[in-house]
This record gives C-alpha cells, structure tokens and sequence, in this order.
C-alpha cells in the first residue's frame, strides 16, 4: 500500500470540517420546513431520485476505478466509491465545486502513487467535462430545430455550439499532446514560474502525462470502460433531471427540456462559484423559465423552476450528510486500526 503523503492528510481533514461548516449553513439556510415540504412534494419519486443518485455516484466511480489503469487492481472498487462519494459530498457544499477533487486525490493515494491518482481525477474530470460539452452540443442543436427564438438568440446558441466544438477538440488534443508539461511551459514563457521551479516540476508533470496518453501501460479496454461509465453517468443525471421536474409538476417536451439544458449549463458555471448554487440557481431558474414561457417554447410557471431547483437540493443536502458522516466515520476507524498497529 502506497503510504499516504502529509498534504494528503492536510486537505482531507481540513476539506471534511471546512465542508461540515458548509453543510450545517446551507441546511440552515433552507429552513428545516422547507425541506420537509419539498420531501412531501416528491411523493413517491423520492425513491427513484434516491436510486438515481446512488446509480450516478456508482458510475463516476466505475469510471474513476477504470481511469487508474493498470493500476485499478491496487485499489479496491468500494475505496474507490468512497473517494467518489468524499468528492462529491465536499464539491455539493463548497464553492466552485473543486475541492472535492483534491480529497478524491487525498483517498487514492492511499493505494496508489500520486501521480496514478492524480492522472485519473484529471482524466475522469476532463472527460465528465467534454461529455457535458457534448450535451450542449445536442441540446443546442434540438433547441434551433424544436425552440422558436429570435434571430439574435438563435445565432448566439449556434455560436456556443460551436465553441463547445472547438473546445472539446482542444481538449482532446491538448491531452494528447502533454497537457500539463504543455501548460508548465507556458507559464515558464511569460515568466510566471522560474526555470528552477519549472525543472522541478517537469519531472513529475511528464509522469502524469504520460499516464493520461497511456505510456504508462494503461489498457484500451479500460479507457473504453471509462468513458462509457461517464456517458451513463450523464445520461442519468439528465434522467434524474427530468424526474425531478416531473416531480413538481413540470410538463416535459423535448423543445423544452432541451432549451432547458442550454439555459441550465449557463446558470450551473455560475453557480458554481457559490455553495450549491444558493441564490443563483433560484434566480436564473426563475429568469430562464420566464424567457421560455415568453417564447411560447413552454407552457410551465416559472415557480416549477425554482422548486424544482430547491427539491435537487434538498436530496444534494441529504447526499452531502450521507457522504460526509460515511468518510468521517471511515477515517477515523482506519486511524484506530493504525493506532492499534503502533501499539
């Protein structure tokens, strides 16, 4: 077992009370009634929204466990879900939803090397990344055919399509090229980072490279595993997405769950800089159901948006609970078990 470094232990601890602080807010923030009546809205479909959450949270980690290669074997499948599950439950209550990524790291290293871990998260991220570019793509494409809009809207979404395009090939490109030596270099050339810190960093820079292009002996069979996990996992987070707005009472077409989505991506990166969204995800909820509804693209009230929006978070609280108790406890049995060996 590959020995767990200081900063490891740093980011995991502090990462889990800093996002205890966060949690214990935002349930403030809602108000405990208001998350008992959102429990009562769902009815039912709470049961599907949970086994949602459990099936989307299983694939990002089949996903992540695959992205190790070949060293997937080192590192059990439930560790695995427990680093996907710590990452997730920081990233629902932090800003810009990254912290999380490092505490996934923090898990890892505990069965593998640094730069094995770190070269999966990256990868596992770059390429949950694209496939939500993807599904701009779509949606923006479905939007233009189904959505009626004005002239100016119209050529602003076929614009980001078109970026998101153009990213996700740059992405795929720059991984293959070297990206993180890639970027280092940069840096180097405008002065950001000096030559000794630069020579310092390469070393280990090109090892995580090179297992991101699969120098490192990664299997294709693998690769392919992973990214049809991620592709799973996204298609049921859209199913959870529908689900929920059916839930309060949405009525769902194509036209409009796919203008949904190009609206949604806008309102998620901004989002993200807040702990889940507060405020803004209620805000631009309300703005973009309202913008549709002015369209005539959908006939639902804009107060479904934010409902729904809050009933998300409601499970996103519950989830970020279940997740951080379970690695909280999960840590401190492993430090008993190591204070015992001492003894």
């Amino acid at each position: 077992m590959a020995r767990k470094p200081r900063w490891a232990r740093w980011v995991t601890g502090i990462s889990l009370v800093v996002a205890l602080g966060a949690l214990v807010y935002t349930v403030h923030d809602i108000g405990l009634a208001e998350i008992g009546h959102r429990f009562g809205q769902i009815g039912y479909l709470w049961f599907a929204v949970i086994a949602l959450e459990a099936s989307i949270t299983t694939l990002d980690a089949t996903a992540m466990r695959a992205f190790l290669s070949p060293d997937q074997d080192k590192i059990r499948w439930r560790d695995a879900l427990l680093a996907q599950l710590a990452g997730r439950a920081v990233n629902a209550v932090m800003p810009t939803g990254n912290i999380g990524e490092a505490v996934k790291v923090s898990v890892l290293v505990e069965h593998v090397s640094q730069s094995a871990a770190i070269a999966a998260i990256l990868l596992y991220n770059i390429t949950s990344f694209m496939c939500e570019l993807a599904t701009l793509v779509i949606a923006c494409v479905l939007t233009l055919l189904l959505v009626p809009l004005p002239s100016g809207l119209q050529a602003t979404i076929a614009i980001s399509a078109g970026v998101a395009v153009v990213v996700i090939a740059a992405l795929y490109l720059a991984v293959r090229g070297g990206i993180l030596v890639g970027i280092a270099k940069n840096l180097r050339r405008v002065r950001l980072i000096s030559k000794p810190r630069f020579d310092k960093w390469a070393v280990e820079l090109k090892s995580v490279d090179d297992k991101l292009n699969r120098v490192a002996g990664a299997r294709t069979r693998d690769r392919a595993i992973g990214v049809c996990a991620i592709i799973a996992s996204r298609a049921t987070s859209l199913t959870l997405s529908a689900v929920m707005l059916i839930a309060v009472g949405a009525t769902l077409t194509v036209a409009f769950f796919a203008a949904l989505q190009v609206g949604g991506f806008v309102i998620y990166m901004v989002g993200s800089l807040v702990p889940m969204g507060i405020g803004v995800s209620e805000g631009g909820s309300d703005a973009l159901f309202r913008a549709l509804r002015a369209n005539g693209s959908s006939v639902n009230d804009p107060s479904v948006g934010v409902t729904s929006v809050l009933a998300r978070r409601v499970t996103l609280v519950l989830y970020a609970a279940i997740g951080l108790v379970l690695v909280t406890t999960n840590m401190t049995v492993k430090r008993a078990r190591e204070r015992a060996r001492a003894r």
